[in-house]
């Protein structure tokens, strides 16, 4: 039993880092919607296997929630809130390159698990913890750098929505989960983050005519 909950935490936690990455190498605001919508389902599992582990019944809901608002919900919402901006959403010239973006993640995922080693190394962590952990603040530390590699606004969204993921996971493996109404009001409160953001953006982009954050700069310094 031991041996199968720590393959479980083993494959799980593997599983999100590959979505993660293939979220990275993406380009297109579309490819990258589709690779958060495989993130998304794939923190769904791990969550559902912190909860079959821990015996926490809340922690199913919020597998639930995760995957009908991460996974099904927010897309949809941007998809319906960038209807028309097709031509603007494809980051073909983007600070970082997609291979330096790749060695890049691979340097922030050996820093989470570095750190983590570090902070919590006189600390009794459970195996759940100490499987997802790293994982949570790899998240983190990925989706800052794709907020700041990325040119088209749209696409930093995706980065933040990484982000977010990275502290759910960091706060439901340590804590193993929080009090049902509270998970649900953080859940509404990020996906009405989502349609504000994405309207702002979609005014954004016919104010200027573009959602490049290069050119928006310099017509500001203009």
């Amino acid at each position: 039993m031991i041996l199968l909950q720590i393959d479980l935490l083993t494959i799980s936690a593997a599983a999100l880092l590959i979505a993660t990455f293939a979220v990275v190498v993406r380009r297109g605001f579309l490819d990258w919607l589709s690779g958060y919508r495989y993130q998304a389902l794939v923190l769904a599992g791990v969550t559902a296997v912190i909860g079959y582990i821990t015996g926490t019944w809340e922690i199913y809901v919020a597998a639930i929630l995760t995957l009908a608002i991460k996974a099904v919900i927010i897309p949809k919402v941007l998809l319906r809130v960038t209807k028309g901006l097709s031509g603007q959403l494809s980051d073909f010239n983007p600070y970082v390159s997609v291979r330096s973006s790749i060695i890049i993640s691979a340097i922030l995922v050996i820093l989470a698990y570095a750190l983590v080693q570090e902070m919590f190394a006189n600390s009794r962590l459970d195996s759940v913890a100490r499987a997802y952990l790293p994982v949570a603040l790899s998240l983190f530390f990925i989706g800052l750098f794709v907020m700041v590699s990325r040119r088209i606004a749209l696409n930093q969204i995706i980065g933040l929505l990484i982000i977010e993921n990275g502290l759910f996971l960091f706060t439901v493996s340590l804590t193993h989960g929080l009090p049902l109404l509270i998970e649900v009001g953080i859940f509404a409160d990020i996906l009405a983050g989502i349609i504000i953001s994405g309207i702002l953006l979609s005014r954004i982009s016919q104010t200027f005519d573009s959602l490049d954050v290069g050119k928006i700069e310099q017509l500001r310094d203009d």
